[in-house]
């Protein structure tokens, strides 16, 4: 269960969301109680056919950079 709620910053807005599952080639997350899976594509990160909305691709960076950098919401 997700107990860290991460922020991901983008250009002039913050989105959270909380990991629920994370492997090597494979992240989980939760945002705005939305499921996303996303997963690695050689370097890059990508959204997951099975979701139900596609993230943008700055957003996903954002998130992945979050997650690297462990930036979590105070």
């Amino acid at each position: 269960m997700a107990t860290h709620k991460y922020a991901a910053h983008t250009e002039n807005r913050i989105f959270y969301f909380y990991i629920t599952n994370q492997g090597d080639n494979e992240i989980n997350i939760t945002m705005y109680n939305t499921p996303y899976t996303l997963i690695k594509n050689g370097e890059n990160w990508e959204n997951h056919h099975s979701n139900n909305f596609a993230m943008a691709q700055h957003l996903i960076d954002a998130v992945i950079y979050s997650i690297k950098n462990r930036i979590v919401a105070e």
